[in-house]
């Protein structure tokens, strides 16, 4: 069989196993409102047992929405992603899906179905079908390296998009990428690719001169295999360019860091929820927390200071205070013994830093309170990390674009490495995380960062 039509295969797959998933999920769902004795301790029946063929009734209309949505979300035109990624995308659509299966049972008066067995549903249905879909892209994956063997990737070219695509290529689990800084020595680049098993070729073309581009595209045409090509444009600008239209030809057109519109406003959206949401739950560990610190050394409870936010406009950052009250007239002192390469200041073992201060900078407790700034409008939940203005003043014009976006609480290096990054690394962090912002990247971000924070690397 050969690897086209094997993987043609794969949506008609995913989308009988995701049916079989959520009707068992429903099934489950409905067992556990209605017959489960440990759950109806909790929450008896009170109207009733209303049967199940009602609720039969209820899935097939329900089951058909449910796999439209996921197939309008993309779950079967890509179905080998990473497992972040396949938890996100899942987690979007059930959410979505829940809605809808809440607006039509409010708008159907013909029976009252019980709201618990859609919220179940919900529940179970993002368990059972991101189980079964992650134990089948292990056992396919298997299949396919027996059947058609791995997917080689050869990848061409050097430079700065050269380091962009070999960090995205170890986050695709299902591909097998192989680098080359040129066309290879000894050989034709046919014989390499026919010697290697290649199932495609890409080329960085800002690295490469334009006949090497030629003879690789023509190599690939003779062994009927896939040549891509990235623009080298998108060594200035990589994760901002839309293939656009103008008079008729293809253009790249180049879209701002900066979000706009809808995005924005779902952004914003999410914090103020997320917000309200964490200081409720939070509310009573916040004050203890508050009194170990008044109780530890003498001093305000927070840690006021101005840091530099979005486009340049300076804010007041909020901290639970974890150093002593003249910390700042000791930081002079102290720079000439930075641990981290760059304007960033960072120490280990740092002699101001209270008991309790100690504590909470190794879990990251001390950054609670910047949920205020996420309410007040001056950050987000995820974003950049605010710098504090006499780092910001050393910031070139590659690094300012960070401040093209809120700042925020976490971010994509906190979740890499955190203090143990370089200067550099934490800037090309953020960047990426601007170029290629998504509510899923944000989600999968807030999922990675209580793991960092446990494992407590580069925390001090």
């Amino acid at each position: 069989m050969k690897r086209r039509s094997l993987q043609a295969g794969l949506g008609a797959i995913f989308f009988v196993l995701d049916a079989c998933a959520l009707v068992a999920a429903f099934e489950t769902a409905f067992f556990t409102r209605f017959h489960w004795e440990f759950f109806l301790g909790f929450f008896p029946v009170t109207k009733g047992y209303p049967g199940a063929a009602i609720y039969h009734q209820a899935l097939l209309a329900l089951l058909p929405l449910w796999l439209v949505v996921f197939f309008y979300m993309g779950a079967y035109k890509e179905p080998f992603v990473s497992a972040y990624d396949e938890f996100i995308r899942i987690f979007k659509g059930v959410v979505l899906c829940s809605l809808l299966a809440a607006a039509m049972s409010f708008g159907y008066r013909g029976t009252e179905y019980s709201r618990l067995v859609i919220a179940l549903w919900c529940v179970y249905g993002l368990t059972f079908v991101y189980l079964l879909r992650e134990i089948t892209k292990a056992l396919l994956r298997r299949l396919q390296d027996r059947i058609a063997g791995p997917q080689r990737t050869l990848i061409i070219g050097k430079g700065k998009m050269m380091e962009a695509v070999r960090r995205m290529a170890k986050q695709q689990p299902f591909v097998e990428a192989l680098f080359l800084d040129t066309l290879p020595a000894g050989e034709s680049l046919e014989a390499h690719i026919r010697k290697h098993r290649i199932s495609e070729v890409l080329l960085t073309q800002g690295g490469l001169p334009s006949q090497t581009v030629l003879d690789a595209a023509a190599a690939c045409e003779h062994v009927n295999i896939p040549c891509k090509i990235v623009p080298d444009i998108l060594e200035l600008r990589r994760g901002e360019i839309v293939v656009d239209g103008f008079l008729g030809l293809p253009t790249f057109r180049l879209k701002p860091l900066s979000l706009h519109g809808a995005d924005y406003f779902l952004k914003r959206s999410f914090d103020i929820v997320l917000s309200l949401l964490v200081l409720t739950v939070l509310f009573f560990p916040l004050l203890a927390i508050a009194l170990l610190i008044r109780m530890d050394s003498p001093g305000p409870i927070l840690h006021t200071q101005e840091r530099m936010g979005f486009r340049l406009k300076p804010f007041m950052f909020y901290k639970f205070r974890t150093m002593v009250a003249n910390a700042n007239d000791l930081l002079e002192d102290l720079k000439k013994l930075n641990d981290r390469p760059g304007s960033a200041f960072k120490m280990k073992n740092d002699p101001r830093i209270t008991r309790v201060g100690k504590c909470l900078r190794r879990w990251s407790l001390d950054e609670i309170p910047q949920i205020l700034n996420v309410l007040k409008g001056d950050m987000s939940f995820v974003g950049p990390r605010p710098q504090v203005l006499w780092e910001a003043a050393y910031y070139d014009e590659n690094a300012k674009k960070r401040l093209r976006v809120k700042p925020g609480i976490t971010g994509l290096w906190q979740v890499s490495g955190r203090a143990a990054l370089s200067f550099e690394e934490m800037v090309n962090l953020d960047l990426y995380y601007l170029e290629n912002w998504s509510l899923g990247l944000d989600l999968k971000i807030l999922l990675r960062t209580l793991p960092a924070v446990l494992a407590d690397e580069g925390a001090y």
